[in-house]
């Protein structure tokens, strides 16, 4: 999936984290608003590097960069230290893992 996709999932369920399930829907990674919000900072940067590398061209009279697609996949910037939680834990006992494990989403 790319940025774009994500943050339409993020809208349309009304969410603020993700997790990432490879092809045996075991948990690899989390994916949050906050890396969304940078890998499409890291996209506008390419656009726009992009943007000068192509007017820098047509101003030298050289030929036009090779257009390669800009999006990145989400394995490329998921969280891959993902702390699991049995559904069967209590509120209190899920705050606690995440005080003791440092991450900020359990899946």
């Amino acid at each position: 999936m790319t940025e774009k996709q994500i943050e339409d999932l993020f809208i349309r369920y009304d969410v603020r984290a993700l997790p990432v399930v490879d092809d045996n829907n075991e948990v690899i990674g989390l994916v949050s608003y906050k890396e969304v919000s940078a890998a499409k900072m890291r996209l506008i940067n390419k656009q726009e590097k992009r943007l000068r590398q192509i007017e820098k061209a047509v101003a030298d009279g050289r030929k036009l960069p090779e257009d390669r697609p800009l999006e990145s996949a989400v394995k490329g910037w998921m969280k891959q230290k993902v702390q699991l939680a049995e559904a069967s834990l209590t509120m209190a006992e899920v705050e606690q893992l995440l005080l003791e494990t440092d991450v900020g989403y359990v899946p």
